[in-house]
């Protein structure tokens, strides 16, 4: 089981995702929907994993928030995107492992990326 912490500006999206990782076996330790918002819920939380959508309340990009949460914290980032070409006209935005998950998705898509970044002890056996 992982620890994910969920970082969407779009309520039902971050829901669904919600109830998709819940049922996948993983624990959602927080939803945020502003950059600020996540960098604090992944310093007081730890997640094992941090799945961050690009455009975010506020003045924050989740590509900001991403970089100083994998500074905070080292958890590793997948991104959550409607619009992928953002890596390519910035590919410095795109943060180690590298990985993005353009919207809308499906759970076995969600779960690969999810297995190929955790180590195997938070990995799920289907």
């Amino acid at each position: 089981m992982a620890r994910i912490l969920v970082v969407e500006d779009e309520q039902i999206v971050a829901e669904d995702l919600r109830i998709k990782l819940g049922r996948m076996g993983h624990k959602v330790v927080g939803i945020a929907t502003a950059g600020e918002e996540a960098i604090r819920l992944a310093t007081e939380t730890r997640p094992d994993l941090v799945l961050m959508d690009i455009k975010l309340q506020g003045v924050m990009e989740g590509t900001d928030a991403a970089q100083h949460i994998q500074r905070a914290t080292g958890a590793p980032i997948v991104f959550l995107t409607a619009y992928p070409g953002v890596f390519v006209k910035d590919p410095g935005k795109m943060l180690a492992p590298g990985l993005c998950l353009t919207k809308p998705f499906s759970r076995k898509q969600l779960q690969s990326v999810i297995d190929s970044v955790l180590p195997p002890e938070t990995r799920l056996v289907m």
